[in-house]
């Protein structure tokens, strides 16, 4: 009876983040890509779609293409560099990349406008390339080189020594030996092209900086527009979006093909690792060049020049009002939504471990569908769902914060699940078996083990909440704007100088809060409970 009631309380929990899960993403995001087919009312999104948003969709898909190319030229040798030769900086690398993928892409495009806003350069042909077509696809392509090298990399790993002997043994040309292995990076290929391109035509501060300085219609800004100039015209904007979703999914296909069609078991049991040699003098001096190149592009020259013109006088007497608030604001949404997301996603993950089956199916799939959704397209969805009736939250804070949790619950899922699953059940069984108390067990037991990965996964959530731009742009309450709006208000305005300083402001603020919350879970985790030995 009591096992039954356990097994009752067990499937109940998990019908309730299912539709926490569905209210969350799947409920807004209907009501908001079904507006074009109700009651005929999408009749004027579709004759706009052969004027701007047609020229908007043939530039994000040009440009995403041309970027998730050189991200993926640039991505396999570095990928290569670091699993097969003993490289003393490929640390730094790893690192280099890292500290890219965090940055936020509307900061290193204002570097770059302030270093092209200098009398010197302001009219050179480098700063006639970075304002065109050209210095939107290099910067999505910095921002797309951490996911294609990460898959890279892993595909390097598994491919044996043995398939290297065999290489040398069969094939006799150079060339042909080593197309021939780059033949088993063509899936580990594609699937990062994809995401390079699915990232790159969601991609959203760069089109609201640079795309809109320039006068170039992108697909993201342009639904952006159409939900902040007067009259707002949702039904354009939904057409857009399905775009956004068609082009995604159709790269997710092109992906699967490629797996099915050109995968294969590269890990096995007479798989032997390889023994890195040292780089040569040719491949070494490659090497320093590529990790200068992307130490110097994608960090020290925007970073470097938002520190100078941080530090430098005021361009003009006038200025917009610097929301220096907005660092606060940010700080309570970020703490509040990633803390809030990793209550959830952490308890089911462990309610997931302990049986597997539909549950486990339906969780990973609806993570993956609400991860394919661009942050401007829930953002609009949120301003559909609940805009009216009895869930009128726009313009409250709470709605910001839920479409926070929206957007990383299902990059906490993902990312917590192989910790999770690793952890043994029997750790958590012999507990119970010794009547230790449920407090116990999570906080001594299954807590110390799960920490490091807790601790990553709330820094990852809150970082990108905090400087997180499209929904922040749509869903902001007023006079209660995130860091990421006012940054973009001072951007648009050409005030580089007050925009340097925010952004440092809110630079330090994070990593101030994250020192803390780090110092704080390290000091909780050697505190015991009542009733232990200290």
């Amino acid at each position: 009876m009591k096992a039954r009631t356990k097994n009752h309380l067990r499937a109940l929990f998990g019908f309730l983040f299912i539709g926490l899960l569905a209210m969350l993403t799947v409920y807004p995001s209907l009501r908001f890509l079904l507006l074009p087919l109700l009651g005929g009312a999408g009749h004027q999104g579709l004759s706009q779609l052969n004027g701007v948003s047609l020229i908007a969709l043939s530039n994000s898909v040009r440009l995403s293409l041309l970027a998730s190319a050189l991200a993926i030229l640039c991505a396999i040798p570095a990928a290569w560099i670091m699993e097969r030769r003993r490289w003393r900086p490929a640390r730094v690398l790893m690192i280099s990349l890292w500290l890219l993928f965090v940055l936020p892409s509307y900061l290193m495009t204002a570097g770059w406008q302030i270093v092209f806003s200098r009398t010197v350069l302001a009219h050179s042909a480098l700063a006639a390339a970075f304002y065109s077509q050209f210095g939107i696809i290099f910067l999505l392509a910095l921002k797309g080189m951490p996911f294609a090298a990460l898959a890279a990399r892993t595909s390097w790993r598994a491919i044996g020594a043995e398939l290297d002997d065999a290489a040398r043994l069969l094939i006799r040309s150079p060339i042909l030996r080593s197309l021939t292995l780059l033949q088993l990076l063509l899936p580990a290929a594609t699937a990062a092209f994809a995401v390079v391109f699915v990232e790159s035509i969601q991609e959203f501060g760069i089109p609201a900086t640079l795309g809109a300085q320039i006068h170039l219609p992108i697909v993201t800004y342009a639904i952006y527009e159409r939900l902040a100039t007067t009259p707002v015209n949702f039904n354009g904007a939904a057409l857009l979006s399905w775009q956004l979703v068609g082009l995604a999914l159709i790269a997710v296909a092109i992906q699967l093909y490629a797996a099915a069609r050109f995968g294969g078991a590269l890990v096995h049991g007479r798989r032997r690792k390889h023994l890195c040699p040292p780089p040569s003098r040719g491949e070494a001096g490659l090497a320093w060049t590529g990790l200068g190149a992307l130490i110097i592009l994608g960090l020290a020259v925007p970073i470097a020049a938002l520190l100078l013109a941080a530090f430098s006088p005021q361009a003009t007497a006038e200025s917009l009002p610097v929301a220096w608030n907005s660092v606060l604001y940010s700080a309570l949404y970020g703490i509040l939504a990633a803390s809030l997301a990793l209550g959830i996603a952490a308890p089911v993950l462990l309610h997931q471990r302990r049986g597997k089956g539909r549950f486990g199916q339906l969780i990973g799939a609806l993570s993956l569908a609400n991860m394919a959704l661009p942050g401007i397209v829930l953002g609009a969805a949120y301003l559909i769902a609940f805009n009216s009736g009895g869930l009128a939250l726009y313009g409250t804070p709470f709605l910001l914060i839920l479409a926070y949790v929206a957007v990383q619950l299902p990059m906490l899922l993902r990312f917590l699940q192989a910790p999770i699953e690793h952890l043994h059940r029997n750790l958590s069984e012999a507990a119970r078996l010794h009547a230790l108390p449920l407090a116990t067990r999570l906080l001594d037991v299954e807590g110390p083990l799960l920490a490091p990965a807790l601790s990553w996964g709330w820094t990852m959530a809150f970082i990108q909440v905090f400087f997180e731009l499209p929904i922040s742009e749509l869903l902001y309450p007023a006079g209660r704007a995130p860091v990421a709006v006012a940054l973009m208000w001072l951007n648009q305005s050409l005030d580089y100088t007050d925009e340097a300083r925010l952004a440092l402001l809110a630079i330090l603020s994070v990593l101030v809060i994250v020192g803390t919350a780090s110092g704080l879970l390290r000091l909780l985790a050697r505190v015991p409970l009542a009733g232990e030995p200290a």
